[in-house]
């Protein structure tokens, strides 16, 4: 990952807010609310290195995908004709993309121990993926938040479980 600049968390939280059309600061606060508060946050490029290191958010819900949960391995496993409400809306994400790269947002919010990763899809998980499938995920801007404390954060817990 590249780090381009570091951000304020306020930064990070407006684009949430309005990427998923939220208006009350309390929003996803099921997310946000774990999160360890020495947290700092960047501006960063996901680079080729980095593909293999990405993690869609831990939660069970996504397990009929991928026992892994690398973006990557659901990328591939959503090719394999898997009926699915998620697959649906990915693969129309996908059309979207190809009609028009800039049709949805892609700067999606991902958190990391350290700049090497693993690194965890907070926000934009379906898009991302979307975009993976369209080998169109490299060089995407995105934040990442960097604490140490992230290998202890539920929403995180299955980027850990191969290391």
């Amino acid at each position: 990952m590249r780090l381009l600049k570091e951000c304020k968390q306020d930064e990070v939280w407006n684009h949430w807010k309005k990427v998923e059309g939220f208006s009350d600061d309390n929003f996803r606060r099921d997310i946000r609310s774990y999160l360890p508060s020495d947290i700092k946050w960047y501006l960063a490029k996901i680079e080729e290195q980095d593909l293999q290191k990405l993690y869609i958010i831990s939660s069970d819900d996504w397990r009929k995908l991928t026992e892994t949960f690398k973006l990557v391995d659901v990328a591939n496993a959503i090719n394999n004709d898997i009926c699915d409400e998620k697959v649906r809306d990915i693969k129309e994400k996908e059309k979207l993309y190809q009609n028009n790269i800039n049709s949805l947002d892609k700067k999606f919010i991902l958190v990391a121990p350290a700049i090497e990763g693993n690194f965890t899809v907070l926000e934009g998980n379906k898009r991302a993926i979307a975009l993976q499938t369209l080998n169109k995920l490299e060089g995407n801007h995105i934040y990442l938040g960097i604490s140490n404390g992230i290998n202890n954060y539920v929403w995180a817990r299955y980027s850990f479980a191969d290391i």
